[in-house]
């Protein structure tokens, strides 16, 4: 098991580095709920779509994109690949994990143009023209993602045990889903207080919630920084800053340096 722990997130790399393709794991809550919390803290950081215009469309409206989701779970079973579009106009191909007939995840390889997309659906045209590519090697997903879900199959055969994991549950929803979330959608969103939200975050991770999601949301800005030509008050905007300033004191006391500066020097 713990080969299989160090080669998945190894064999993740390469795909993304060597392949060039944006490789993402997404779990079912049953999945999450039943997954060793030394397990999933190794697979979260694969968890979500990192592309810029997907940035900054789960910015604008998560919602749509936990109901995608949703949705492709549901498609999945029995199923061996699939195609699929987001809310966004963002193609992806989707590899379910289905273990004893119930889907318990599946891997997706994203960022690509429908060729029939929707205009009017498309949240930035320069972004999602500039972000997402049009060269897909359908031949090649079929060659490297298969050996990827039988090793997460494998993995979770051996892992998954009956619990109930909600800081697993809590720190997944935030790690794609942190631009402009609150206390209270996040009690909302799972059936508790924000005491209890608040009080189990701080004692599991460490850091409260709001300085957990402000460390993501500065690394989507470095993300858009790095790919877009938007304005610094755009980018602090755009990643669930209000005030600019802010996050420009922010980015200088995690990075070195401010975001001008980041972008000039890279």
């Amino acid at each position: 098991m713990n080969k299989l722990i160090k080669n998945i997130p190894s064999y993740i790399t390469y795909l993304q580095n060597e392949c060039n393709l944006n490789v993402s794991i997404h779990f079912s809550k049953s999945a999450i709920n039943s997954i060793p919390r030394s397990v999933f803290l190794k697979l979260l950081p694969y968890n979500s779509h990192n592309n810029s215009y997907c940035v900054m469309a789960k910015t604008i409206n998560h919602s749509k994109c936990l109901e995608h989701q949703k949705n492709i779970l549901e498609k999945s079973k029995n199923e061996d690949f699939l195609c699929e579009v987001c809310h966004a106009n963002v193609l992806e191909y989707i590899y379910p994990i289905e273990i004893n007939t119930e889907v318990l995840g599946y891997v997706a390889v994203s960022g690509y143009k429908p060729l029939d997309a929707i205009k009017k659906d498309i949240i930035n045209h320069k972004l999602w023209s500039d972000a997402l590519k049009t060269d897909v090697n359908i031949g090649l997903f079929d060659c490297v993602i298969p050996p990827l879900v039988v090793m997460l199959k494998l993995l979770l055969t051996k892992t998954l045990k009956e619990t109930d994991n909600e800081y697993s549950l809590i720190l997944q929803f935030l790690n794609e889903y942190h631009a402009g979330i609150t206390l209270e959608h996040l009690a909302k969103h799972f059936g508790r207080s924000k005491s209890h939200i608040s009080h189990l975050f701080k004692k599991e991770c460490g850091v409260t919630i709001r300085a957990y999601c402000n460390n993501l949301k500065l690394l989507d800005a470095k993300n858009l920084l790095l790919n877009t030509d938007m304005s610094i008050t755009r980018i602090a905007y755009e990643t669930g800053f209000s005030n600019t300033s802010y996050f420009i004191d922010l980015f200088k006391e995690k990075f070195g340096e401010t975001p001008l500066k980041f972008r000039q020097r890279n």
